[in-house]
């Protein structure tokens, strides 16, 4: 698309940007699956360099179940769709030309062929490097499209029915979230898409890690405005406001997760240690802002349990 190397750069820029203060070095996190990396769903080809980052971070953030993707031309020549309303994700890339230092201006793809056309030597050749952008869709913002890949390989899971009898409660009390199970490895909740999006149970070391993850997920969902309306999730489009309002909602979400897998009799050794560590770094966070914020939190915590259980 744009042949404005400074415009490109910009792009670029603006998008890291974006990715980092949204989530901070964690956008640069690769997948846990090295199934899953991103390419294109009609060559199979891998994207390469600056567009893994992003349309690996686009797949997490649109919580699609595939990582291929296409573009506009493709999609509707090979009998595709683009889903109406679907904004396409700029990728990009380098296009390398070449030419005669004797005829310069004219362009050649190859080198071997500006050394034939020109009849020149290597030495001869100038190379030019031009930044360039075009749009991709995810397939799972098309129709008429199959992925060319299974997800990954599959290993026996049993659901444990005290924590999913948990689960199957909070879903008939908030109706309108959404659960969503992806291959990747990052759990989030997402206050503007009132979602929860899980890796999937087989890429946990056991299904207990696996619902207390989902356990500290739940939580956070219940400061959505519809249900307890907490500050902190209702005013945010991600959990990604003040370092105080981060580390209070975080304390929160992960103290009530401690509590619903004592409930569900789950295994917690691992995240008891590492809960521990988060709310060591999150008191230090919230101390500065406010003494009586740890009591608060608990308290919210006990409220967003209560709610999960449906307890009044």
């Amino acid at each position: 698309m744009s042949t404005n190397k400074n415009a490109v750069l910009k792009k670029v820029k603006a998008t890291l940007l974006e990715g980092l203060k949204k989530d901070g070095l964690k956008w640069f996190k690769p997948w846990k699956s090295g199934e899953n990396h991103p390419i294109n769903n009609k060559s199979g080809r891998a994207y390469r360099g600056f567009n893994t980052f992003i349309l690996n971070y686009q797949m997490v953030q649109e919580g699609y179940d595939y990582n291929e993707w296409d573009t506009f031309k493709s999609i509707s020549a090979r009998g595709g769709k683009v889903l109406k309303g679907e904004r396409g994700t700029d990728i990009f890339f380098w296009l390398i030309s070449y030419c005669s230092k004797e005829n310069f201006g004219t362009w050649y793809r190859t080198k071997a062929e500006c050394m034939k056309k020109e009849n020149c030597n290597e030495e001869d050749i100038f190379t030019n490097f031009d930044l360039r952008y075009y749009r991709v869709w995810n397939i799972g913002q098309c129709e008429g499209l199959k992925p060319l890949r299974k997800l990954g390989e599959t290993k026996e899971v049993k659901p444990i029915e005290s924590c999913e009898k948990i689960v199957a409660k909070y879903k008939k009390i908030a109706k309108k979230l959404t659960f969503k199970d992806v291959e990747q490895d990052r759990a989030y909740y997402s206050p503007s898409k009132d979602m929860i999006v899980m890796p999937l149970m087989t890429q946990f070391d056991s299904e207990d890690k696996y619902y207390h993850t989902l356990f500290h997920e739940m939580v956070h969902s219940t400061g959505h405005d519809s249900r307890l309306n907490r500050e902190g999730v209702a005013t945010a489009y991600q959990l990604n406001k003040t370092r105080h309002d981060y580390a209070f909602e975080e304390l929160i979400a992960e103290s009530g997760a401690m509590v619903l897998s004592g409930i569900a009799g789950i295994n917690t050794d691992d995240e008891d240690k590492q809960s521990q560590a988060y709310v060591n770094g999150w008191v230090k966070a919230v101390e500065k802002a406010d003494e009586k914020a740890i009591v608060s939190a608990l308290t919210q915590s006990a409220k967003a349990t209560d709610y999960i259980l449906g307890n009044k």
